[in-house]
């Protein structure tokens, strides 16, 4: 079938059309970068995005993410063109139909003639190194093929060193470029907001009549299905709620998509009621966040979206290791980070919020 060519090509070829000499930053007129997992991955990687815009102002930039994160980087300043194409796991189509949709993506990427594709990520990883090899980039840097995977080296001719293991994804994501003689101080995430979800949210507060001068406080209630860590008890998020309601801005609730009947008896009976925000939209999302004044989350996704629209935040975290993942940029509180959520109390949530916002100490920030 002709859209399985462009992937099938590249295996049949192994490394015999792989000759592309010496790097050359003067011959990059055209540039691929790969990123093929998580939301938050995506945003952390935008620094080095906007380097390697800086890097080479005349090049075409492109990017290649899946279906999942695509909203995460779409609209950024320093991406030309976007690839995007649906992966099985997801379940957005059938297995079949996910590989012929990659296969035509592909197959576009292919034309493009890439002079360089940079796979940014702190290890190996086979689908993420093949996706840059199919690419038919002439360079391809990513992070180097070790132990059982070194047979796929192949797939990056430019393999670069895996970054310190206790260092942030931001700065990981630098020290690949690193390989290729960039080395620029990393910068603030980025997120577009469009204006109209900015539109939305201000309907919202419209409605229930707050005060953009004194914006709410964001709480996103969520529960991880498959990270039961990082559910907090709906005692908690309700009672939370509620002394929120009552201070000078109020509280705007978001959640996820699907957890409406949740989300209302958690807030049943509270008075004032507070406003909720939900949209399948993570732009309208973001939008959300960066009207409040502050955002409070368990850890996850939702704290680089709040990093990336420069809110300050209060984030319940479990175990996963902060030195990789807190929020990029912006002045934070860490509660927990030795576990299950469960155990941190309401009045914790409150004093951070409180630091935070008064200055009394520094919060957690990175530079």
């Amino acid at each position: 079938m002709s859209w399985l060519s462009p992937i099938m090509n590249p295996l049949v070829l192994g490394r015999l059309w792989d000759r592309p000499g010496p790097f050359d930053p003067a011959q990059v007129k055209s540039i691929l970068v790969v990123r093929n997992d998580n939301i938050g991955d995506v945003l952390c990687t935008t620094p080095a995005i906007q380097a390697l815009r800086d890097a080479f102002p005349q090049a075409h930039l492109a990017a290649l993410v899946c279906t999942l994160s695509q909203s995460a980087i779409q609209g950024h300043p320093a991406v030309d063109e976007l690839f995007v194409y649906p992966k099985a796991k997801h379940r957005h189509y059938g297995k079949f139909e996910s590989l012929k949709r990659m296969g035509a993506m592909l197959g576009q990427v292919r034309r493009r003639r890439f002079d360089l594709a940079v796979a940014f990520r702190d290890s190996f990883s086979n689908s993420q190194a093949w996706l840059a090899y199919a690419s038919g980039a002439r360079w391809r840097l990513g992070p180097e093929a070790k132990g059982k995977k070194k047979r796929w080296g192949f797939y990056y001719n430019l393999p670069a060193p895996w970054p310190p293991r206790r260092d942030h994804e931001v700065l990981r994501c630098m020290s690949l470029l690193g390989h290729i003689g960039l080395d620029s101080p990393p910068g603030r995430l980025y997120l577009k907001v469009p204006e109209d979800s900015r539109a939305k949210v201000a309907e919202l507060f419209a409605t229930y009549a707050l005060d953009p001068d004194r914006p709410p406080v964001v709480l996103n209630i969520t529960r991880w299905a498959y990270r039961p860590e990082c559910t907090w008890p709906d005692a908690k998020y309700r009672r939370l709620a509620q002394e929120l309601a009552h201070r000078p801005g109020g509280v705007v609730i978001t959640h996820a998509p699907g957890d409406e009947a949740w989300i209302g008896g958690i807030l049943k009976g509270l008075e004032p009621e507070p406003p909720v925000f939900c949209s399948p939209s993570l732009k309208d999302f973001a939008a959300m966040i960066a009207a409040g004044r502050a955002f409070i989350t368990p850890e996850g996704g939702p704290m680089h979206f709040a990093a990336a629209v420069h809110k300050p935040q209060v984030v319940l975290w479990s175990s996963t290791p902060l030195y990789n993942w807190r929020p990029w940029g912006v002045d934070c509180e860490i509660l927990g980070a030795t576990g299950p959520i469960e155990p941190i109390e309401v009045e914790e949530v409150l004093t951070a919020l409180e630091r935070l916002e008064q200055g009394r100490k520094p919060g957690e920030t990175i530079p």
